[in-house]
């Protein structure tokens, strides 16, 4: 994980003094995401100077891989990983930035960062052909801000800042950008071609610039969505032949006399597996405490967002096969109140701790009680928080990004967390079916609603949070990884019709039913049937009086 910043101007004199001023501006927030290593570099290109300036959170490699990172012409940084198993052996020595360097020797192999099993942003100059390509991920995992200055400077950054001085915009996640750094013309080549909201995201970005956009040929024309079939009798039997007296868990061992749902929990299983394995593996051995000395440790390095409910338990249970026992998961757990935290994230937490415990006991589980007053909350929100959570403004974007902050902090009474990575439980919900309004579209248009809507929360899952996420939670100095979005899980539930993945008109326990069966599965049969509740709810951090799409006073 890294800052990365990028600033680019007219060569004059002094100019390289007032890239260097705009840069130290954002300084701070960039150096925080990659304690492990920062540096600068300033270069020319067709009359124009280019600073380049990037942090390093050590994560994967025998050692550290430094940026900016300069071969062949070309200057890369890079924020992400690279997860696909054919790269295992040479990213576990190596580390993954010089494999990423790799896929920009030639358009074709610039075009395979679509097959990319993994998060990224990145920032990349080819001084031969004086091209800068940038872009993100195709689900938008990293974060990637584009900006302005007043006197048109264009700057390239994964986290900024609220000020007069300079205007910002996420970058939408839409595939591979290229400016032509003699003539300023820009070029897009989409991930995909069938994002309803494609041109939509274009026109935002070119209002932005005040430039037009040439858009070429969609890298892939695969559809992000299976198309909608009406089912059959046989394929509802499941469905249909649930007894309405069934309840909780009678509900889930009875789907396992279907078997299809036998075989598609199982095939869950070994994905979510794979997703978890390569996101843990692989890194230094070091924690948070230890790592600058590389000592040897027993401390956590691993944690997960911890509210108890079905998707982060999974989680959970699911790590503890690829953590060494001698090292501890840190569950982190996060509740905001004057007086009270006994909050329902705290309440379910300790409830599926204690499953946790029961079915691992030879597992150090920490279970680290975060507790928020008023006074704290408005401070670093008003301090830091506000411009992590910039350029988006709304009382969600406040809520959701302030909790995440204060989780990842992972700070309690007499103990910090020294975990490096953050596993989280981002993308369960547009997968298999967790939101309200999931169930209230099946009550009025069925299957064909459901299936609906649920394409259209996928298709804007990169234009959501995902890269506010990361810039809360890579300023406590520790990577987010989503193991829901590695690209092989998400295949596999795409690839299922709606009514094999969720119920939404039964209880509770209809919602995201297949990960739910998955859960009982793995015998965490009371983390099987919560309640899904948000984060902001459940740690009490949001005012249900507010609407959520409101702008935030407060930011």
């Amino acid at each position: 994980m890294c800052g990365i910043f990028c600033v680019f101007s007219e060569s004059s004199l002094n100019v390289t003094d007032k890239l260097s001023k705009i840069f130290q501006e954002f300084n701070l927030n960039i150096s925080r995401r990659g304690p492990n290593h920062s540096r600068i570099e300033i270069c020319n290109n067709e009359d124009k100077i280019f600073l380049f300036a990037s942090s390093v959170l050590w994560l994967q490699g025998n050692k550290l891989t430094k940026q900016p990172i300069i071969e062949n012409d070309h200057i890369l940084l890079y924020n992400g990983d690279i997860f696909n198993d054919e790269n295992e052996d040479r990213r576990n020595v190596t580390g993954d930035t010089k494999l990423f360097l790799e896929y920009f020797k030639n358009e074709e192999s610039l075009c395979s960062l679509f097959t990319v099993n993994g998060p990224f942003a990145f920032i990349c100059l080819d001084k031969n052909k004086s091209v800068l390509h940038f872009g993100r991920d195709k689900y938008g995992r990293r974060s990637l801000l584009l900006g302005k200055s007043k006197e048109g400077d264009l700057i390239l950054t994964s986290v900024a800042k609220r000020t007069a001085n300079y205007k910002f915009i996420e970058l939408p996640s839409l595939g591979l950008f290229s400016l032509d750094v003699k003539t300023q013309s820009l070029t897009l080549k989409p991930w995909h071609s069938q994002n309803n909201d494609l041109f939509l995201k274009i026109k935002e970005v070119e209002t932005f610039l005040c430039q037009k956009i040439t858009v070429e040929k969609a890298i892939s024309d695969s559809p992000l969505f299976r198309n909608f079939t009406q089912p059959t009798e046989k394929e509802l039997l499941i469905f249909q032949s649930l007894d309405n007296s069934l309840r909780g868990t009678d509900v889930l061992s009875y789907a396992f006399s279907s078997k299809k749902f036998c075989e598609d929990v199982q095939e869950l299983k070994k994905r979510l597996e794979n997703s978890i394995k390569r996101r843990i593996t692989g890194q230094p051995q070091f924690c948070q405490d230890c790592i600058k000395d590389q000592m040897n440790c027993n401390h956590a390095n691993v944690g997960v967002l911890f509210s108890g409910g079905v998707d982060c338990a999974v989680i959970a249970l699911l790590a503890h096969k690829f953590v060494p026992m001698d090292k501890p998961i840190d569950l982190l757990n996060v509740a905001f109140s004057k007086y009270d935290f006994n909050t329902p994230d705290r309440t379910t937490g300790l409830q599926t701790l204690r499953e946790l415990e029961k079915l691992c006991p030879e597992r150090k589980w920490k279970f680290v009680e975060i507790n928020v007053v008023d006074e704290e909350l408005n401070k670093e929100r008003e301090m830091r928080i506000a411009n992590l959570i910039y350029p988006l403004n709304t009382i969600l974007d406040d809520s959701l990004g302030c909790a995440l902050w204060f989780a990842s902090r992972g700070k309690s009474d007499g103990y910090t967390s020294s975990c490096r990575i953050l596993l989280v439980g981002t993308g369960a919900d547009e997968l298999f079916g967790g939101y309200s309004r999931h169930r209230s579209v099946f009550k009025n248009q069925s299957w064909e609603g459901l299936h609906n809507v649920l394409r259209t929360d996928w298709e804007n899952l990169p234009y959501r949070n995902l890269g506010r996420d990361d810039r809360v939670v890579s300023d406590n100095g520790r990577q987010l990884r989503t193991p829901y979005l590695d690209e092989e899980v998400a295949q596999f539930v795409q690839s299922l019709n709606c009514w094999e993945k969720t119920l939404p008109a039964k209880d509770d326990s209809g919602p995201k039913f297949l990960l739910r069966g998955l859960a009982f599965h793995l015998q965490l049969k009371n983390a099987a049937v919560l309640k899904k509740r948000a984060l902001q709810f459940g740690s009490r951090i949001a005012n249900s009086k507010e609407s959520a799409h409101h702008i935030s006073p407060r930011l």
